[in-house]
């Protein structure tokens, strides 16, 4: 099936606009010409008033027309003027019954042969390759087969018409290409805007911008901001994808380590070994699903609810005792207080997968975990006694790719997820020193929310 090629907005607008101008030129130079030709069937018009008197001398002077001997106007009448205007009476079989003293002299016997006999309006004839306008006096005989007719030779007057007429549609046409041109000018000037905006945009797709500017046209305000929305998410949206699969390879790398654990343990049955793999493999799957849940839709798209410490803490340790089989590490929990947090098991288990293996990773022998309630907040606290977090590195270890131990391997990713989802419940996460000598993470989770 061919694709529809559809023309640019510019030209469509463009086409439009000409097809108006040239309408409008066409009309206006008709109009123009229409006018003229008004004005000079005026002109005739009145002439032909002034001619009357010497065409009425020239009927009584040869007994057509009989006038009253009282009326005043006879002594008006000059008996043998001339006119500019031809007079004739034909009859009804085309011929001549009567004709002008002006037409005598021009020879012009067989006109009545070349006059229509039935007109109504003024026309124009050519007679002997001259043109002349007739005139229908209908109301001059008063007999239907004898009809009066006044001619005027027009040659000049038509000269000077179709000069008129060259000099209108010159103008118009100048008109024309004047307005095109204009026209063409405010369409590029027009359409500038949404140039620089396809321009920018083919920037912000290569790269080499990161938003819209902010002067455009009012017209336009709305839909770069709309743009510049919409680039905003983007972003965020791709960040979010690449932190998430960081934060999964993060959180994949230590059940692959308890996986290998597992593997290499000899004292453990084949059936329990197959047994916590598959928890281990259950356990990536949940992970898996969480992190792509968090990039789709943001920390703040996932559901709250009440989690249980006590059996995520016993999956994680045990975990983490069977990757850390080089340390006699002892775990002591708290919960008695406050057995649960109103947080989405999966951000749970992600702050606890991360907090305790760096507290599993530094501790000398004891990792203690620990909750308690305050008026408008709930904590969770967990210590180890390591060698702690200097001062200097308290604020920026929670900063993606920040590491307050450079000796050790990581990836620096871990405490900044655990800052995300702490923010995403209005709280707050700090690092302290701990009673047992190393570090203590407090997170804070405000009962309101």
């Amino acid at each position: 099936m061919a694709t529809k090629i559809t023309p640019p907005i510019h030209k469509r607008v463009i086409s439009t606009s000409i097809a108006i101008i040239l309408v409008f030129s066409l009309a206006f130079g008709l109009l123009l010409n229409q006018l003229y030709i008004n004005s000079y069937i005026a002109i005739y018009s009145a002439d032909l008033v002034s001619a009357v008197p010497n065409i009425f001398s020239e009927l009584r002077r040869d007994r057509i027309l009989d006038l009253d001997k009282d009326d005043p106007s006879d002594t008006l009448l000059a008996k043998d003027a001339n006119s500019n205007y031809l007079a004739f009476i034909c009859e009804k079989d085309q011929r001549m019954f009567w004709m002008s003293s002006e037409a005598k002299r021009d020879g012009m016997g067989d006109i009545c042969a070349h006059i229509p006999y039935e007109m109504g309006e003024p026309d124009l004839i050519t007679y002997r390759d001259k043109p002349y306008v007739v005139h229908f006096i209908s109301d001059a005989t008063y007999n239907d087969s004898k009809h009066f007719f006044l001619l005027r030779e027009v040659s000049t007057q038509l000269n000077s018409l179709s000069a008129l007429k060259r000099k209108t549609w010159l103008y118009v046409a100048l008109l024309f290409i004047g307005a095109t041109g204009l026209l063409y000018a405010a369409s590029y000037w027009s359409f500038s805007p949404l140039r620089k905006l396809a321009d920018e945009l083919n920037e912000i797709a290569e790269s080499r911008r990161e938003k819209l500017d902010q002067d455009y046209p009012s017209e336009l305000e709305d839909v770069t901001e709309a743009l510049n929305r919409m680039i905003t998410l983007r972003k965020e949206q791709t960040l979010r994808y690449r932190h998430a699969m960081d934060d999964l390879a993060h959180s994949l790398k230590s059940r692959l380590a308890a996986t290998n654990a597992l593997l290499d343990d000899s004292t453990l049955a084949r059936d329990a070994m197959s047994k916590r793999i598959v928890e281990q493999v259950s356990q990536m799957d949940d992970m898996v699903q969480y992190q792509l849940k968090r990039a789709l839709l943001g920390q703040q798209g996932l559901v709250r609810e009440s989690t249980l410490l006590q059996p995520q803490v016993d999956s994680l340790t045990g975990m983490f005792i069977k990757i850390y089989n080089d340390k006699s590490v002892t775990v002591t929990t708290e919960f008695t207080g406050l057995p649960s947090l109103p947080l989405n098991k999966d951000d749970l288990t992600e702050l606890l997968g991360n907090l305790l293996e760096n507290a599993f990773r530094y501790c000398i022998s004891q990792v203690r975990i620990r909750t308690m309630e305050t008026s408008d907040s709930y904590l969770l606290i967990i210590e180890d006694d390591g060698p702690g977090v200097a001062d200097a590195f308290r604020d920026s270890i929670f900063q993606r790719g920040v590491r307050a131990d450079q000796l050790n391997p990581g990836t620096g990713i871990g405490l900044a997820v655990c800052d995300d989802i702490v923010q995403s419940y209005e709280g707050s996460i700090t690092v302290s020193t701990s009673d047992l000598q190393g570090a203590a993470f407090a997170l804070s989770f405000p009962k309101h929310h």
